[in-house]
């Protein structure tokens, strides 16, 4: 499932893109946010219409770079439980809303 942030001329302001895995978990697999719109609160709107798509899923996981501490500090904001998975250089965590 995508979700699109348009501005009033019509360009992307940012984008999410959720999906459900074979396990029947929903994985946030991308968000990003035009650097022109960080501070506005586009990217908590678009994480609610996340959730909002998959109500009665009591977690959504991730995946963050190891490193991208502006985005680690964005999902803590809004709930997150992190923790270190796997050989890759990436941090999981599981949403509770």
């Amino acid at each position: 499932m995508s979700f699109v942030a348009e501005r009033p001329d019509g360009s992307i302001a940012g984008y999410a893109m959720a999906k459900m895995n074979e396990a029947g978990d929903v994985v946030l697999d991308r968000l990003h946010i035009d650097q022109s719109e960080y501070g506005t609160g586009l990217a908590a709107n678009i994480l609610h219409a996340v959730f909002a798509a998959h109500s009665g899923i009591p977690s959504i996981a991730l995946e963050v770079l190891e490193g991208n501490d502006r985005a680690m500090a964005f999902y803590c904001k809004h709930g997150s439980k992190w923790s270190i998975a796997g050989p890759r250089r990436t941090v999981q965590k599981a949403m509770h809303r």
